[in-house]
């Protein structure tokens, strides 16, 4: 199969000329998205097919001709990559990209009379381009919305197949069919044909990608908020009702969390309103990052307000989630002059659909924003539960436990006044902590009289060691293992509540019941007969 080369070229003017200005008619250069690149990558092939052509009349040498046509050739190649690099928003590396083209021109003018080497050369150097070009765009793939990147392969492919056959025909003797643009052969034929089809590919492919990729931007500026890139009220308004659908249908509990920035207006007022923007960034940042479960989602409610969604998370579980965020955002340590911390603080409430009964996704809203409202009366810079979404026998700020006051009585003394003293003095460490449960005490309140009480434990089971071994207790031994089994537990739960990750309430339980109470009304009851001063 072959066709009329002198046709073909005029073919491939037409076309070029035409892709060239129309693509330069609709990029819209605001975008930067590359496709301008393009447009003169395209002018540029077109220009060197120009070149071959007046050789080919006759207007200009074949030397000049043949330096000109292939040094545009790999000019091309260079728009299109400076092109794919702005796409991406990369700095192009200047030296990879445009030195191809200044080897390609040497090559041509300094091995102009050895056609196989200058044929093989300039498609190796011309193919390493192209190469270039398809790493970028495989290494962003994930970055390339739409199918627009599917047909810059598709065209970067074929042109370094041919770039390769081109080598391997010089090499086998087939030069002369290769460059001989005066005579139709099958060869030329399938070479200018192909080179026609990628410029198609490659022209439909950079229109796709930035049409793709505005549409993409469309779609997030529809559902995110502009200052932060949270979700927006809108995209808020229907994932809460699809997951309150889920959650009624499933029987699976929902949270919500509704987040306000402490004296924000103060804040605006006294550092202006770019800086408000600043902080409002920032705190959105630092949601996102707290919003890791799967299903999360974080979105700007309003103003200085935000709200996570919460899927499968009960009262307990979002009102840890809400603790921790708040912690977060307190250790930004974001200056605040009108603020009683010194910095910018948030309040937080928490509603949840588990127990509690809601008739609508609005009424569990009011109820987040009712409870924030309330944590803003109480102070500020606090979680509160919504009341109706705590089970009946817990307390706001705790876990759903059993509360209940250790009461000394006589029947539990072992007989050995250092031990009972101590006892007593651990059930007094208890029922002071069990008050700050109860009134809703903050972690950072709380911390250290828990470390108090831990340190109290501690030295507590060290002493009771000695006098069990001095009293001759048999099992004193395994009764020292249980010590360390405990206090190891506990050291672990209480750095999990330092750290914001469980709850006053589940911390109460573990040492109030597990280490003091069942511990020592039943665990050390084994060795009171051996404290039991001898008659």
């Amino acid at each position: 199969m072959s066709a009329h080369i002198p046709t073909l070229f005029l073919v491939i003017i037409m076309v070029g000329s035409l892709l060239s200005m129309s693509v330069a008619v609709i990029t819209d250069r605001s975008k930067q998205d590359g496709v301008m690149f393009w447009a003169a990558g395209l002018g540029m092939n077109t220009a060197a097919v120009v070149f071959i052509s007046l050789f080919q009349r006759g207007h200009v040498d074949e030397f000049s001709a043949t330096v000109l046509a292939t040094a545009l050739r790999s000019c091309s190649w260079a728009a299109c990559a400076e092109g794919l690099y702005q796409f991406y928003r990369k700095a192009p590396p200047r030296k990879l990209i445009w030195a191809p083209v200044a080897m390609v021109a040497l090559t041509s003018a300094l091995l102009f009379d050895q056609l196989p080497l200058r044929i093989m050369l300039v498609s190796l150097i011309i193919a390493s381009q192209c190469l270039v070009v398809l790493s970028l765009i495989w290494t962003r793939r994930h970055e390339t919305p739409g199918r627009g990147k599917f047909f810059l392969v598709a065209g970067l492919t074929a042109t370094i197949t041919l770039l390769s056959l081109r080598v391997v025909g010089a090499a086998m003797g087939a030069s002369a069919a290769l460059a001989s643009v005066a005579e139709s052969s099958q060869i030329q034929t399938i070479s200018i044909l192909v080179s026609l089809f990628v410029l198609i590919l490659m022209s439909l492919g950079f229109v796709l990608i930035s049409k793709d990729r505005a549409d993409d931007l469309n779609r997030q500026l529809a559902t995110r908020d502009e200052l932060t890139g949270l979700a927006n009220r809108r995209s808020l308004n229907e994932v809460l009702a699809s997951e309150w659908a889920r959650a009624k249908r499933s029987g699976q509990p929902l949270a919500l969390a509704m987040i306000d920035i402490d004296h924000f207006k103060r804040y605006n007022d006294h550092y202006g309103h770019q800086a408000g923007d600043e902080c409002l960034k920032r705190i959105a940042r630092d949601i996102q990052m707290n919003a890791r479960r799967t299903g999360d989602l974080a979105a700007r409610y309003g103003g200085e307000e935000f709200l996570l969604i919460l899927p499968d998370a009960d009262a307990a579980v979002a009102l840890r989630l809400a603790e921790g965020l708040r912690k977060s955002i307190e250790s930004l340590d974001l200056p605040h002059a009108h603020s009683p911390a010194g910095k910018v603080t948030v309040s937080i409430g928490v509603a949840a659909l588990d127990d509690a009964c809601y008739p609508d996704a609005e009424s569990l809203l009011r109820a987040a924003d009712d409870a924030l409202y309330r944590a803003k009366d109480l102070g500020r810079n606090q979680v509160r539960v919504a009341l109706e979404s705590l089970p009946p026998d817990a307390a706001e700020g705790a876990a759903p436990i059993k509360l209940v006051q250790l009461i000394w009585r006589r029947a539990y003394e072992s007989g050995n006044t250092v031990i009972d003293a101590q006892h007593l003095a651990l059930f007094s460490d208890v029922n002071r902590l069990l008050g700050a449960v109860l009134e809703g005490r903050q972690a950072h309140e709380v911390g250290p009289q828990v470390d108090v009480l831990l340190v109290d434990i501690a030295r507590h089971f060290q002493e009771e060691e000695v006098i069990i071994a001095a009293a001759g207790y048999a099992g004193a031994a395994q009764h020292a293992a249980l010590h360390r089994a405990l206090l190891g537990k506990a050291d672990m739960l209480v750095r999990q509540f330092h750290a914001g990750t469980l709850t006053l309430g589940e911390l109460f339980e573990f040492l109030a019941h597990e280490v003091v109470a069942r511990h020592i009304l039943a665990a050390d009851r084994a060795f009171f007969r051996h404290c039991k001063p001898r008659s």
